[in-house]
Order: C-alpha cells, then structure tokens, then sequence
C-alpha cells in the first residue's frame, strides 16, 4: 500500500514535471509579446493601474478597468494582477505581465490534470488513469487554440475565471467533508471577479453531497 502511493506520488510529479517542461517549449517566444488591441486602453493608457494604493478602489469603481468609457466594467482582480505587474516591471515592460498570465495558465493545466484523474478514479480506478489524466491536460494546455488567449494579455480575464471554476472542482475532489458548506464555490467566486462567465460553476453545483 505504501509502495503503491510512493509510486503513485512519484508518477504524479515526474508528469507535472514533464508538462512544465512541454509548456515552457511551447511558450518559449511568449514572454516577450507585445501589447496589442484592447490592452491600449486597459493597460497602456489606464493610469488606475499605475499605483498599488488604486488596488481597494478596483473593487468599489468599475470605471478603473478601463480609460474608455465604453470598454468599462467591474473586473477588479483583472485589474489588481495588472497594477502588480506594473510594479514588478517598473512600468510598461509585456514580460512581467506575459509572465503572470503563463504562470496562471500553468496552474490551470495542473489542476485540471487532478481534476481529471480524480473523476476517472471515481468512474474506473485504474493505474493508467494518472497519464490519462496528464495526457488530457497536456492536450489542453498545448492546444492551439489557447495560444491567441494566452499572449493577449488582457485575455488574463479568461485564465482567472477559467482557473476559479477548475480550482473549485479540485477544493469540491479534495475537501468532501467540507462540501456541505460549499465552500468549493470561493474559488469561482474570485473567479467572476475576473470576468462573469465563471459563474456557470452554478450549473454544476447543485449536489453538496
């Protein structure tokens, strides 16, 4: 049994390990995109973002996500990362904010592996089911398809919603005993802090047992 779960570990971080290193030879060319479309007005020409101070007023004015009026809405930890990154950077510099949007998405491919293997043991336990699992999630995570989101820096909006309702399908596989409170929605709530479609958590949420 304790042979069993060591190897199981073993696997578990010698598969995480491998799909860092495959993400990082996908995104090699990422860290140094430029700015481009929609983040002129939310980052490049947004002065909210400039100061750390301006991070409680992200949450009470909607007009700060944006320095166009049309283009404004309540996206308060999509701004709060943004003015961190600004810091970290000392300024406008795409490497700090490409480098948080890759570490966010990172962190996504790696819960959504655990989410993945936690309901394949749930169907059919089997010893595959950890490469399924990270084979499922290297599918995701190198996609195409990702690669527009993922350099478009301002598309951090939908990692960190996308990111809220995967981490509380993983709080929902880890925590049982705690599902009576539902406490698995928090993460998703962050989430619609960031853009409102992580709220489709409710779909899936009705069962606490």
């Amino acid at each position: 049994m304790i042979v069993a779960l060591r190897k199981s570990r073993a696997g578990a971080g010698l598969g995480a390990a491998l799909l860092l290193v495959a993400l990082l030879a996908a995104y090699a060319n990422h860290f140094h995109t430029s700015f481009h479309f929609d983040d002129a007005h939310t980052i490049e020409t947004n002065a909210s973002i400039h100061e750390l101070r301006n991070i409680p007023l992200f949450f009470r004015d909607a007009t700060t996500f944006s320095a166009l009026p049309s283009n404004q809405s309540y996206r308060p930890l999509v701004s709060t990362l943004l003015a961190i990154d600004y810091k970290l950077g000392g300024g406008l510099h795409p490497f700090w904010f490409q480098l948080s949007i890759f570490a966010l998405f990172v962190v996504l491919t790696l819960l959504l592996a655990f989410v993945i293997y936690r309901v394949l043991e749930i169907v059919a336990p089997s010893s595959p089911n950890l490469w399924i699992a990270g084979a499922a999630a290297a599918w995701y995570g190198l996609h195409p398809a990702n690669a527009d989101t993922i350099n478009y820096i301002i598309s951090l909006s939908e990692v960190i919603s996308t990111l809220g309702v995967v981490a509380s399908f993983a709080v929902y596989f880890v925590f049982p005993r705690l599902r009576h409170y539902y406490l698995y929605v928090l993460p998703a709530a962050f989430g619609i802090l960031a853009k409102p479609p992580a709220a489709t958590l409710a779909e899936f949420g009705g069962e606490s047992g």
